[in-house]
């Protein structure tokens, strides 16, 4: 399994030989592990062919609000004590026009019983087209 980076699609993203019957390519969070090293962040691919990179911060989240930590059989030495303890704030997007390169885009989609893979390819931050796969 390990780390993976989330892909967003804005509408009028067109993928070639896209299945029919399924969830409009726009509504499905794609997986990629190759844009840099995965970090479990979020990009976007703009309808005019931009790479999006999403900037975030965490915060602490206090014991009370967490879901084991107020627990009476859990105590600060239980690993699930920190479970919860910092939470991700959308801090924007920045464009990432430094992208030169290919990467994977990947989806499993049950009602196909199949992994629909996309090869996207940039050059210099622009869009130059998908190629699907599988």
């Amino acid at each position: 399994m390990g780390l993976f980076d989330t892909v967003e699609l804005y509408d009028d993203v067109h993928l070639p030989e896209y299945p029919e019957g399924i969830a409009p390519a726009e509504d499905v969070d794609w997986q990629t592990k190759g844009i840099d090293r995965p970090t479990m962040t979020t990009f976007r691919i703009t309808a005019d062919g931009r790479l999006l990179e999403e900037e975030w911060h965490t915060e602490a989240v206090p014991p009370e609000d967490r879901p084991y930590a107020s627990r009476d059989d859990v105590d600060e030495d239980d690993f699930r004590y920190m479970a919860g303890s910092r939470n991700r704030v959308h801090d924007g997007w920045i464009e990432r026009d430094d992208y030169h390169g290919r990467f994977k885009l990947k989806h499993s989609f049950e009602d196909l019983d199949t992994l629909v893979t996309y090869q996207v390819t940039f050059t210099h931050g622009q869009l130059e087209g998908f190629e699907r796969l599988r």
